[in-house]
């Protein structure tokens, strides 16, 4: 039988009516780990890897590490969802029927985020490769309404084109349509798919941080996570170990209240992805007993950097 092990947590709780300001405050953690460990210890300690949103959020993270003498590569957090692929007509998701050639989408060198239809299937292309294009124009006849332009552009060029003269790039609503437009095509041809492939990790669009030169590359196919250097960002296997930088939303509020509970775990408590486990059933817990949306509830780090300790035995 594993051995039962008893431990003494504190768990904060902010009880928040109302909310008087909210900022970000940074935290360097130079203990070493993949972004997908950092990731679970900063939703475990804080709220999670670091998001930037402004020059104020720049300026608070580079205050932590000059105050912890930092000058290497740190996580951040954002990644690239390189399969996040949408039609210009409504915007909506690639998400009905999908018709790759082989060995597509690629994403080479990191930065193919544009679509074309070809013969043999579609293709991801660097925006600003010059190809001809295929609008939709809405006014037309079903057997008209898909226009070939063998004027090449980028793909940019060729959708303000398609607006101004027609409706917008052809984006095929199912299999039927995507087989017009294959046979319309002699060769790559641009059409209405893009990508907006790296995310900040609440999922909104990266922005406010300028990449390094040459950044991002996916130099080995598979750089799908985001890291600072000299406080610019590049791309890198989600697998190596650097330092990283967690966040928390800090907030001004009415009451505060500190619980002291035991446990008792044949877990590792070391494990943060057995904290965040934990973190969660305990929000579930107080959710289904009425805990209103405005309570925060997380892990009070003790000063030794720890949230649990092991009881010791009073004879």
């Amino acid at each position: 039988m594993m051995e039962q092990r008893l431990f003494i947590l504190l768990l904060f709780t902010g009880i928040v009516p109302c909310v008087l300001s909210v900022t970000r405050k940074y935290y360097l953690v130079q203990q070493g780990r993949s972004w997908t460990d950092a990731r679970l210890y900063c939703q475990a300690l804080h709220t999670d890897l670091a998001i930037i949103r402004n020059s104020d959020d720049m300026i608070e993270l580079q205050n932590e590490a000059q105050a912890q003498n930092f000058r290497s590569a740190a996580w951040i957090g954002m990644y690239s969802d390189i399969y996040s692929w949408r039609w210009t007509s409504e915007n909506q998701s690639v998400v009905n029927f999908r018709s790759w050639d082989e060995g597509e989408p690629n994403n080479r060198n990191g930065v193919q985020n544009c679509g074309a239809v070809t013969p043999w299937g579609w293709w991801d292309l660097v925006c600003t490769e010059t190809r001809p294009f295929l609008c939709f124009d809405e006014t037309k006849t079903v057997n008209d309404r898909y226009v070939y332009i063998s004027n090449e552009t980028d793909w940019f060029s060729a959708r303000a084109y398609c607006k101004d003269n027609h409706t917008d790039l052809a984006s095929p609503r199912d299999e039927k349509e995507n087989l017009l437009l294959q046979e319309l095509v002699p060769g790559v041809t641009w059409f209405g798919m893009f990508k907006n492939p790296w995310k900040w990790v609440d999922n909104t669009n990266f922005s406010n941080v300028s990449w390094m030169y040459g950044q991002p590359d996916n130099d080995y196919w598979n750089e799908t996570c985001g890291y600072l250097d000299m406080f610019q960002a590049a791309d890198a296997q989600c697998s190596y170990i650097m330092p990283f930088f967690c966040y928390s939303v800090t907030t001004s509020v009415s009451k505060r209240q500190i619980l002291r509970m035991k446990i008792q775990s044949s877990q590792d408590l070391d494990d943060f992805a057995e904290i965040v486990v934990i973190l969660e059933k305990l929000k579930q817990k107080l959710k289904d007993d009425g805990m209103e949306e405005n309570i925060v509830v997380k892990w009070k780090v003790n000063p030794d950097g720890l949230i649990f300790h092991k009881e010791t035995e009073t004879l």
